[in-house]
């Protein structure tokens, strides 16, 4: 198994992949205990950015996509030391872009919950409990903002009750009682 692993040219591919697979596994170990072991370097300038190409993680997805794609075209393709490079450098490049894609797209799952009143100005929803009279307390609306359903506590200026399941329009905010002003389209 050494000799298979290590013997000839074999070590230039399974040094990276061993050392790669390491990284990897003690990662995920040390991220189920609530750590991070993990540098970044931006690739833009800017000190905002949350999308980092250039890390250990990426770097180590190339060394273990690079080294067991490069040690199987040597080994078990049996193809020469310079297709197997190729293999291992197409490989690492495909593995590194495949993790870099995906925690670019985690990323972008985070999001602020909060939201401002100000942004439901206008916005048409639905009264999901029933907005008393002016001046008799408060209902719920759902609106769709930001291309997410939220739900506010909603009061109105007219005398009558607007039931649930009505569509209603933002037409004010009271941000100090964190409520919309809705009333009946």
């Amino acid at each position: 198994m050494v000799e298979w692993l290590l013997g000839g040219n074999a070590w230039w591919f399974s040094v990276p992949a061993l050392l790669g697979t390491a990284y990897f596994v003690l990662n995920l170990v040390i991220g189920e205990m609530g750590a991070d072991a993990d540098l970044d370097v931006d690739a833009a300038d800017s000190p905002t950015s949350e999308f980092r190409v250039l890390s250990l993680q990426s770097i180590s997805a190339f060394a273990m996509g690079s080294g067991w794609m490069g040690l199987g075209a040597l080994r078990l393709l049996e193809w020469s030391t310079g297709a197997a490079v190729v293999v291992a450098v197409a490989g690492g490049v495909g593995v590194a872009w495949l993790v870099i894609w995906m925690l670019g797209k985690m990323m972008r799952l985070q999001s602020s919950g909060n939201v401002r009143l100000g942004s439901t100005l206008g916005e048409r929803g639905t009264v999901y409990v029933a907005v008393p009279p002016s001046g008799d307390g408060s209902g719920r609306v759902t609106l769709v903002v930001g291309g997410k359903q939220r739900e506010f506590n909603a009061t109105q200026d007219g005398d009558m009750m607007i039931p649930s399941r009505a569509r209603v329009k933002v037409i004010g905010v009271d941000e100090a009682g964190n409520t919309v002003k809705v009333e009946v389209v």
